[in-house]
């Protein structure tokens, strides 16, 4: 029972370092802000401009300090999610992700650039 235990902790190990990515990092990519939390199991995704969705992951820190060295470079760390807000973002597309809100694809954000409110002239 030993061996049988320590051989799937060996393959989910395994599968979980050769995560392919699709990446687009050079934060070149429109986007606005969509909020949806009144979908189950869903938060704020962004938009691209033919519609297609993306669902950010988002790395939590839930311990004693410090704080890993990848949680402090996370682009979104500080960004504030606001419904209808464009942005510039760059993302690489995690492919062996699963989501509850199965609205579109999971993407680590790389980048990402606030854009200036259209002004109503």
């Amino acid at each position: 029972m030993k061996r049988f235990i320590f051989i799937l902790a060996i393959t989910a190990l395994a599968a979980c370092s050769k995560e392919q990515v699709t990446k687009r990092n050079n934060c070149g990519t429109l986007a606005t802000v969509r909020d949806l939390r009144g979908l189950d199991g869903c938060g704020f995704v962004f938009e691209l401009a033919d519609g297609k969705r993306l669902e950010p992951l988002r790395m939590f820190y839930c311990g004693t300090p410090p704080i890993p060295q990848e949680q402090m470079q996370d682009p979104l760390i500080n960004f504030e999610f606001v419904d209808g807000k464009q942005v510039k973002i760059g993302y690489e597309v995690m492919e062996n992700q699963a989501s509850i809100c199965m609205v579109g694809s999971i993407v680590k954000i790389t980048c990402i650039e606030e854009l200036a409110p259209a002004s109503e002239d």
